[in-house]
């Protein structure tokens, strides 16, 4: 494997850890203001970032790249409103699409086409959770955030969370 697609790979898995941190941190807020739909949507989030980060892991190990985890930045951990929470969401997912596409380019252009093959799944999963946080963004600003607002938003988050959970044991 080349040099610089090990680089990536180590980048991209630090990427992936950060995000399920960050995840973490928000799933915190929401669990702060008693917003349980939300926080079990931010707790999925961090899973399945992690989940990510271990798929990276054991490709870069099985091809010879020695992993590791990279210096993790500070964390944002404090929102004005759950459209802030989303928006963070949001940027967060955009950096690691950015990311994963970047990592896509460089095997492409360095012929590494089994690198290339591991990570279209990524590419097409970044998309949908772009397109999902953007969807939730529209909701959250055509609703409202209010107390009273909150309420009904949870519950569809809620929801939210109950189909995928459904999803999770169809695949079982």
């Amino acid at each position: 494997m080349n040099d610089s697609i090990r680089k990536q790979l180590n980048i991209q898995i630090t990427n992936e850890h950060v995000a399920s941190m960050a995840y973490l941190e928000m799933a915190s807020w929401c669990a702060d203001n008693d917003l349980p739909g939300l926080e079990e949507y931010f707790y999925f989030s961090a899973e399945d970032e992690r989940e990510h980060m271990m798929e990276f892991y054991r490709y870069a190990n099985a091809n010879g790249c020695r992993s590791s985890i990279g210096a993790v930045p500070q964390l944002k951990n404090s929102f004005n409103s759950v459209l802030d929470i989303l928006e963070h969401n949001l940027h967060l997912e955009q950096q690691n699409t950015i990311a994963i596409n970047e990592l896509a380019k460089m095997c492409h252009d360095l012929a590494d086409y089994a690198t290339l093959q591991f990570l279209q799944p990524f590419i097409k999963e970044q998309q949908d959770s772009e397109r999902s946080v953007e969807e939730l963004i529209v909701m959250v600003k055509r609703v409202g955030y209010d107390a009273k607002n909150l309420y009904f938003l949870d519950k569809q988050f809620k929801k939210l969370m109950q189909g995928k959970a459904a999803e999770g044991d169809e695949k079982e």
